[in-house]
């Protein structure tokens, strides 16, 4: 018999589960379009206005990239009109954007133990569901929470409200986002790093945070994420993973555990 479901697994998007093509055709198209003058890019423009929202404390409208192109855009006179979003939906095709191959036999492996699940992201919904449509995982989920519906963001705590009733169990790849915000939120936290050393994956998943180079490896990762600010006892996870494959046993163990 399966264990009852007092669990609710939320998983982040890009590069936990998929890659999107913002990186490699949708910002390169928005450059031939627009030929911005200058040294900087498209996506130069955009990241620069994306990190003034955030330091603004502006976290749901950070992600607003739309909005984010035609305010920038009005500042630097760019004349041509072009819609992210329909970029997006535009090269969301096969071949373009792809899961990890350990990502459909985990959700299958959920979806039969009746385990429900729910996408946690900081992309607006017109952004991630044209890719999880194209990859046909969009089934897999209950609900997609996302900035523009709540107003809010990882990794403000807030944003996990959604699993208020049950155990939220967050998977994400991002420190800084993902894990930040899950520690903050009381949840149970699940850092997917498919780069984690071979020579430390016979720890189990929820010893390795322990192991004594884990701090190295958390501010390498902070730093690459530009984030280094924060300190590691707020991004340590509850868990590590080397891949997805791994996630179901960290759940059998959660729901073991009483509920509080």
């Amino acid at each position: 018999m399966n264990p009852p479901n007092e669990i609710l697994v939320s998983f982040d998007l890009d590069y936990t589960l998929m890659k999107n093509p913002f990186r490699q055709y949708v910002f390169p198209e928005l450059n031939d379009l627009l030929q911005p003058s200058g040294e900087k890019t498209v996506r130069q423009w955009l990241n620069e206005e994306h990190t003034q929202r955030l330091g603004q404390g502006q976290f749901a409208s950070a992600y607003d990239w739309d909005n984010m192109l035609q305010t920038v855009g009005q500042q630097q006179k760019w004349a041509c009109q072009v819609s992210i979003k329909e970029l997006v939906q535009k090269h969301a095709v096969p071949g373009k954007v792809w899961l990890f191959s350990d990502v459909l036999p985990t959700l299958q492996q959920l979806k039969q133990r009746d385990i429900p699940m729910v996408v946690a992201t900081n992309g607006f919904a017109c952004y991630q569901r044209p890719v999880t449509d194209c990859l046909g995982i969009t089934p897999y989920f209950q609900a997609f929470y996302t900035p523009e519906e709540i107003q809010l963001a990882k990794p403000q705590p807030e944003f996990f409200q959604f699993g208020c009733r049950r155990k939220l169990i967050h998977v994400g790849d991002r420190l800084d986002q993902d894990i930040l915000g899950a520690n903050l939120a009381g949840a149970v936290s699940v850092w997917i790093n498919r780069e984690f050393p071979i020579a430390w994956r016979d720890i189990p998943a929820e010893e390795r945070k322990n192991h004594p180079e884990v701090k190295s490896l958390l501010q390498r990762r902070l730093q690459r994420e530009g984030s280094s600010f924060h300190t590691l006892d707020h991004v340590t996870p509850d868990y590590i993973l080397a891949s997805l494959d791994e996630l179901l046993p960290v759940l059998e163990k959660e729901m073991r555990k009483k509920f509080c």
